[in-house]
């Protein structure tokens, strides 16, 4: 080295990572972590602000529905086989059907009663039967009302015992149950009336409710007509309602409704698949953006080692 002159060596860099020099793994941790209690919290408090079943007093909801097709397939009825023949009532009506519908049967275009679909694709109920030829068709409707295509008929003859007035001679009245509604909708903690007509028979009547719940109510009725009665439900669901009339001559009828409580069912008792629950679903792109900023801070280094290498600044 000439005298005066100094010479610049470079510095060389050794190749090995320097953690927390210029970039901060334990701060990018931190910070994530804060992101996800943050994002936690907001959701928790989103979820709380949301009413569990309806709306409170004074507050103001919308509710949407998105008209689907109606059901395409008909229902198949099983049981009884076409061309059978029985001395008692009710029978039971039982086949095959698309879960979740409503299935309705009538008896000569009469309404006999209506169930719920199962969720393996079967239905069963009992219905009355006219005295004599009654031919039996199942309908299929969705939960706005939209009906599908109808069941082969099933044709069973009702060979009715006679009715007679006790300590008399007179022939009475086959005995009918009526409804205009076989399906009825209603909200939690709210007081629904159902109404039902009584055809023939002797009176007085005795009638009572099965609600699906575990309630009964049991009311009388002097003479022919239209009685009703009053329930609340405490859950959401759909409820088989049966109702079932007896006259002063003993004879009976029958008839089985379906009431829908509309609401967000409890916890732990939905049946649906694959579903997550709100915070995990907000967990997801938080999980997303973690990753996405732990490649940049890996490929952040990696550029730099890649530049000093470049400049032979960087020990083999």
């Amino acid at each position: 080295m000439k005298a005066g002159l100094l010479q610049v060596i470079p510095p060389v860099h050794t190749g090995k990572l320097q953690p927390h020099r210029h970039t901060s793994y334990a701060g990018l941790v931190f910070i994530l972590l804060l992101c996800a209690v943050l994002l936690t919290s907001v959701s928790w408090n989103i979820q709380a602000a949301v009413p569990a079943v309806n709306p409170q007093s004074g507050s103001v909801g919308l509710t949407g529905t998105v008209k689907g097709a109606p059901p395409t397939q008909a229902p198949v009825i099983l049981n009884p086989r076409s061309g059978q023949h029985t001395s008692s009532i009710p029978i039971t009506v039982s086949g095959l059907c698309t879960a979740g519908t409503f299935v309705t049967i009538t008896k000569n275009d009469v309404f006999a009663g209506a169930t719920v679909c199962q969720s393996n694709g079967t239905f069963s109920l009992q219905i009355d039967l006219f005295d004599g030829f009654n031919r039996l068709i199942a309908h299929a409707t969705d939960a706005l009302g939209q009906s599908g295509p109808d069941s082969a008929a099933v044709d069973v003859t009702y060979d009715a015992p006679s009715f007679t007035v006790p300590g008399g001679g007179a022939i009475g009245k086959q005995l009918f149950l009526q409804t205009a509604t076989s399906t009825l909708g209603t909200s939690p903690d709210t007081k629904l009336t159902r109404t039902v007509t009584i055809v023939g028979g002797i009176g007085p009547y005795a009638i009572s409710w099965d609600w699906g719940d575990g309630q009964t109510s049991l009311v009388s009725q002097a003479v022919e007509g239209p009685t009703s009665a009053s329930h609340t439900y405490s859950r959401a669901g759909n409820y088989r309602v049966i109702v079932r009339a007896t006259d002063a001559s003993g004879n009976a009828a029958y008839l089985e409704l379906v009431t829908v409580v509309n609401g967000l069912a409890e916890q732990g008792s939905t049946t649906g698949k694959g579903s997550l629950p709100g915070n995990l679903l907000m967990a997801w792109p938080l999980l997303g953006f973690a990753a996405v900023m732990v490649g940049v801070f890996w490929l952040g280094e990696r550029r730099e080692l890649w530049k000093l290498r470049h400049k032979g600044l960087l020990l083999r």
